[in-house]
């Protein structure tokens, strides 16, 4: 059996899971909606299925304390939910502190100290695609190599590359 594609999780997917947001703006300038809960529960459906693995940072568990719901209602909820074996937790030391500095210096604008936090883990792991639901991340799309040199796709869960991918006729075993 394959090893499962691995999937990065910033700190604004695991808060749109553990508070519910059902109904989020796409952005300001629309009135179209999104039900960003159920795009991450479809991720998850597919790591406890074994067919991916959802990498965060442990850093993580500091961010969603910036979320006021997630304070007062949830917290608990993610320090507990990483537990599971199909989430792979990085932890912030020296050498993802040094590759987080290298990407604030690379040029890519806009990329604030906790973003590249999560950035340089999703590099060590070799995640195929970083979730995020922050604009500013979404658009590094591309811009981003993992260390094993292949390019990070950069997406809200479920849109990327990995949709899907269960009833592929090229992936069903012979």
């Amino acid at each position: 059996m394959a090893k499962p594609d691995r999937v990065y999780w910033d700190a604004c997917t695991w808060i749109a899971y553990i508070n519910e947001e059902c109904e989020t703006p796409k952005s300001s300038d629309t009135e179209e909606k999104e039900n960003r809960y159920a795009m991450c529960r479809s991720v998850l459906e597919r790591a406890q299925n074994g067919q991916v693995e959802i990498v965060t940072s442990a850093f993580a568990l500091a961010e969603v304390c910036k979320n006021e719901k997630a304070q007062n209602e949830n917290l608990g909820k993610l320090q507990s939910f990483l537990d599971h074996e199909f989430i792979l937790v990085v932890q912030l030391d020296k050498n993802i502190g040094i590759k987080a500095q290298q990407i604030q210096l690379s040029g890519l604008s806009g990329i604030k100290p906790p973003d590249a936090v999560h950035l340089a883990s999703a590099q060590l792991a070799n995640v195929t695609e970083f979730h995020s639901f922050d604009d500013r991340l979404l658009k590094k799309d591309g811009q981003i190599s993992a260390d094993d040199g292949h390019i990070i796709k950069c997406c809200k869960p479920g849109e990327g590359d990995l949709k899907n991918t269960l009833f592929d006729p090229e992936n069903e075993d012979d």
